[in-house]
């Protein structure tokens, strides 16, 4: 739920970037015009004119829908990787291939070279945060962040071979409406701790990337000044991917009093073996991380909706295509597998026109059109998200969720839940339309179906264990056969305790802050001209608790 920037793209061709009207380093510019792409399938075939020029660098490189064309055969000697084989290297890899959510990861948080580890910063407003009440309106509000982002941040690049990537700033509402946001989210949490859990349990918070801390800090000094009974209960833990941050989050908890509340485990969530009594009542928070939580992308053949998972390859000049085969990972298959358990709906079905969808024959007929894809529009799944859902069920099963994030984003790249994927360059921020862009120089975030990403967590927590079984892997199509699931998969002893009674609610972000905000804290948020800062600013955010 950061306010983002944009960027440099690799995989523009050299118009597009005429169009924005920025000058660009020479690297990142195009040296020809793009060609057509190459969308292959699992068939083998002959080398295409894609092999010539093998000195020149390539953009925009194999991403049309072309499904009838044939890769580079070398492509089959390449190794395959994930994110994680990634983690050592120095440089970007070459003459590899690896799945879209890995090829994201990589681009994101590579220690050596991903986006994070360079570019991005969070914003800091004043210690205590703004005065909001003294401002005339929303928009002097906005002015002052302006500027003050500006004094602080300005348009300072980076230094080396990237110079010119300005860093990009997060502007998060925890910051902006520092300490009220915090406030009203603890709120929520603290009235439901209070209805189940006081005071034969203690209040346990886990706080998935804690960013500068400031969320922790206005929290327990909340609860401390407001709760004192609970406070004192009260054990805060952050799970923490970024040494640098989880050093800081550390100091800064320290700093103000709380070193003996607060532990932070530096690690990777995903990575994550879990804390003894996992299983006792705790909350956990998730603001402004769904939103880079990587991605699958499948097409479904037009005459089958066969599903075909994509893979990114990249050859020796470290130029992009991408390549589909047969659905064999297991966590696609899973959430494919997911999807099929919950009603049909356009989350659900291939993202088709409906006389497509249901007729195969104007999809046959359809298909045979010269110059028509054979493939679907792209249909980014959120595996990283369900991935997340299903630690949750195995390591915290007695959590409660609470999640802010995007539910809607603008100059997103094409395809169902696509990324927008942007950089910073001087004072402009530039989108692109693709996510083949040159890794660790740009921002790919995602937003969050809400209403889709609460029926699938409320599958995996109903289910009796962390994952469901996955379609069988002998079959080209997991549509193909009928997903096998035990007699009892909705029987009242399967499933996390409880969870079948509890109501998700997923709230505006306006709706969420006036529900569980008060009014004392609404009346310190509300501005001059009575409009209120924190329910009038991010309108494409959504929470679930």
């Amino acid at each position: 739920m950061a306010t983002r920037g944009s960027a440099l793209i690799r995989g523009a061709s050299e118009a597009t970037l005429r169009r924005k009207h920025t000058s660009f380093p020479a690297f990142l510019l195009p040296t020809r015009p793009a060609v057509p792409a190459i969308f292959v399938s699992s068939r083998r075939g002959k080398s295409t004119s894609a092999t010539k020029d093998k000195g020149k660098e390539r953009y925009n490189f194999n991403t049309s829908i072309e499904f009838s064309s044939e890769p580079d055969p070398d492509h089959v000697n390449w190794r395959k990787v994930t994110a994680t084989d990634l983690v050592a290297r120095k440089e970007p890899p070459t003459r590899v291939k690896m799945l879209v959510r890995d090829f994201i990861d990589d681009s994101l948080y590579n220690p050596n070279y991903g986006y994070f580890s360079h570019h991005a910063t969070i914003f800091t407003p004043p210690k205590d945060g703004f005065d909001i009440t003294s401002f005339r309106d929303v928009a002097h509000f906005q002015e002052t962040v302006a500027e003050r982002y500006e004094r602080e941040y300005g348009l300072e690049p980076t230094e080396g071979a990237q110079g010119g990537l300005g860093r990009q700033v997060w502007h998060t509402p925890t910051e902006l409406f520092k300490p009220y946001y915090a406030r009203s989210l603890i709120s929520a949490i603290v009235q439901s701790y209070k209805l189940y859990h006081f005071p034969s349990e203690p209040l346990i918070i886990y706080e998935i990337g804690a960013g500068n801390g400031s969320f922790m800090v206005d929290s327990l000094t909340y609860l401390r000044d407001h709760y004192p009974d609970v406070f004192a209960r009260t054990k805060y833990r952050i799970i923490e991917i970024s040494g640098a941050l989880a050093k800081g989050q550390r100091e800064r908890a320290e700093k103000e009093g709380f070193g003996k509340k607060v532990q932070v485990l530096n690690k990777d969530f995903f990575q994550w073996d879990g804390v003894g009594g996992g299983d006792q009542p705790c909350f956990v928070i998730a603001l402004e991380v769904f939103d880079n939580f990587a991605h699958d992308m499948v097409r479904y053949e037009l005459d089958t909706l066969t599903p075909r998972q994509a893979v990114v390859g990249i050859d020796a000049s470290g130029d992009f295509s991408l390549l589909y085969e047969t659905i064999n990972d297991p966590l696609v298959s899973r959430v494919l597998s997911y999807n099929r358990l919950l009603p049909q709906s356009s989350s659900t079905l291939p993202p088709l026109p409906y006389p497509l969808l249901y007729s195969e024959t104007l999809r046959k007929a359809y298909a045979s059109m010269p110059f028509a894809p054979n493939l679907s529009a792209p249909d980014f799944l959120p595996t990283k998200a369900v991935l997340f859902a299903e630690k949750l069920r195995e390591k915290l099963p007695g959590h409660r969720l609470l999640m802010a994030d995007f539910d809607e984003l603008p100059d997103a790249v094409d395809g169902r839940n696509g990324p927008v994927v942007q950089t910073r360059y001087g004072n402009s921020m530039i989108p692109c339309e693709t996510f083949l862009v040159k890794q660790g120089y740009f921002d790919i975030f995602f937003p969050t179906n809400f209403e889709h990403f609460r029926d699938l967590y409320s599958i995996i927590m109903n289910s009796p264990s962390p994952t469901i079984p996955s379609p069988s892997s002998t079959s080209d199509s997991p549509s193909s056969s009928p997903l096998k699931i035990k007699q009892d998969f909705f029987s009242h002893s399967s499933g996390v305790k409880g969870f079948r009674r509890r109501n998700i609610g997923i709230y505006t972000h306006a709706d969420f802050l006036a529900k569980f905000g008060g009014k004392e804290i609404l009346d310190k948020t509300t501005v001059k001209d009575g409009a209120n800062v924190m329910t009038a600013m991010y309108k494409n955010a959504k929470m679930m608790f």
